[in-house]
């Protein structure tokens, strides 16, 4: 009764509000706030506590830009999580135009396409916005956009730049249109083009996960990955036997470690009806496997917290806390058994530093003190930068950072293979061309890349493994 009580003062606090872009509604499924590009749910279910899911969900490319769940114990806390997002829906507002971006060498013939394209969206009433940036610019500003339009100038750069730009679509402007600033003609070749990407998405979305078959225990997996703006996507998976059998993604602003991850441990395991260990593969040094150190995100992380003894204590069960790139080459061994000395090396989009796990013999190596493969510590001075200077945008200076790296590996660990996460190096070829200018090409490594999907699988897989051991 209580739990009910506390359920209906939370619905009257939320109906009694005024959302500016939007109406709040009760229908028998939950909350809907209504709008015109975002469809926003507040749901509430009973388990052995009562839980309550946020939801918000982008009209323009039906992508969920906001999601979390928790028990409703507390109203206070409770009433800052809707608040939260409803700020994220007052940004998602902001951005409900589909933001495209035009690209030529020196932006000048791409600013006045831009303007009459702006123009054609406007009469067609569609909410297109456009804009135009030099060709050197692309990487700093390409994924704050939905789509980016080469022009006929960078055609010979399409591939490298799609190869590069994963996460957003890119389109070759057809050279006729463009010369004849056939704007109405390009506008209509964009709406077809990003309508068959939104299908294109929606296919790959149906994947089914890699699996291991052991006779062990159930293990809740939870990968931690950085988004946009403070904010986390945390990927929830249940594996039982091995088998990957529930999957949840959470995607909320970085507010208490502590307090998020709980949320998600808390509501997940009175769904399920058993789980013997939790594990826990974060970007960032893990120091001594209890703490956790994400320099750029003090204000989230205290790195003086003992969060493997917190969660231990919190749901009596065994935790493992591991950095993400020792669970990626975990996970990338379990489906890779052949190779026993490895490497899986990630770096994220743009970013200075990246993180490096490393398996020999069959055996992690996370050192004394469980900063193995820590890079930024090298990279430091090799960039004579503050630590803090986390970010680059110049796919050739990623290629000069990786290769630095690469280099490094090879000379101190002789690695059978380097599994490379970066979405900026488009050209392994490219890479191990360079490499060979030093290192005899019987001494060089296999040497692979894989998606940001792929590597997430094996870190899953990897914080999978440790569970069951």
């Amino acid at each position: 009764m209580e739990g009910q009580n506390t359920k209906n003062e939370y619905i009257e606090w939320i109906l009694k509000h005024n959302v500016e872009s939007g109406t709040i509604v009760q229908t028998e499924e939950g909350i809907r706030i209504i709008t015109d590009f975002a469809k926003a749910e507040i749901n509430f279910y009973e388990f052995e506590t009562l839980v309550v899911e946020l939801r918000i969900t982008q009209i323009k490319n039906d992508k969920t830009v906001f999601f979390l769940h928790f028990e409703l114990l507390d109203l206070r806390y409770a009433k800052e999580l809707f608040n939260e997002m409803i700020e994220t829906l007052e940004e998602v507002r902001k951005q409900k135009s589909i933001r495209v971006l035009l690209s030529c060498t020196s932006a000048f013939t791409t600013s006045l396409m831009a303007e009459k394209l702006n123009q054609a969206s406007e009469l067609a009433s569609d909410d297109f916005q456009f804009e135009a940036i030099p060709y050197m610019e692309l990487y700093s500003k390409a994924n704050d956009y939905d789509m980016v339009l080469l022009a006929p100038q960078i055609a010979h750069e399409a591939e490298t730049i799609k190869s590069i730009l994963t996460d957003v679509q890119v389109v070759l402007i057809p050279a006729k249109l463009f010369a004849t600033y056939d704007a109405p003609g390009i506008f209509e070749e964009v709406k077809k083009e990003y309508n068959r990407g939104i299908e294109k998405e929606k296919e790959n979305c149906s994947r089914k996960s890699t699996t291991i078959k052991s006779e062990r225990s159930n293990v809740l997996a939870l990968a931690i990955m950085n988004e946009k703006e403070n904010r986390v996507r945390m990927i929830c998976r249940h594996y039982r036997d091995g088998e990957a059998v529930w999957e949840e993604h959470i995607i909320r602003r970085k507010r208490n470690f502590l307090h998020d991850v709980s949320d998600i441990i808390d509501t997940t395991i009175q769904r399920l009806e058993r789980v013997d260990a939790i594990g826990i593969t974060t970007p960032g040094a893990i120091h001594d496997g209890r703490r956790l150190d994400i320099s750029s995100c003090a204000s989230w992380i205290d790195p003086e917290t003992d969060i493997k003894e917190y969660f231990e204590n919190r749901y009596n069960l065994p935790v493992i806390l591991q950095n993400n790139t020792q669970s990626g080459v975990v996970g990338f061994q379990s489906q890779n058994a052949n190779y026993k000395n490895l490497v899986f090396y990630s770096q994220g989009f743009a970013a200075r530093f990246g993180g490096v796990g490393t398996m020999i013999n069959g055996q992690v190596i996370k050192g004394a003190h469980n900063i193995a493969g820590e890079i930024k510590y090298v990279l430091n001075r090799f960039y004579g930068l503050n630590i803090q200077e986390t970010h680059s945008v110049d796919p050739e200076e990623m290629l000069e950072t990786v290769e630095f790296n690469v280099r490094a590996i090879i000379a101190f660990i002789d690695p059978e293979i380097i599994v490379i996460r970066n979405e900026m190096i488009s050209d392994i070829a490219e890479l191990q061309k360079k490499l060979l200018k030093s290192i005899p090409k019987n001494d060089l490594p296999e040497i692979v890349k894989i998606s940001n999907d792929e590597a997430l699988e094996y870190m899953l897989l990897g914080i999978m493994v440790a569970g069951l051991k």
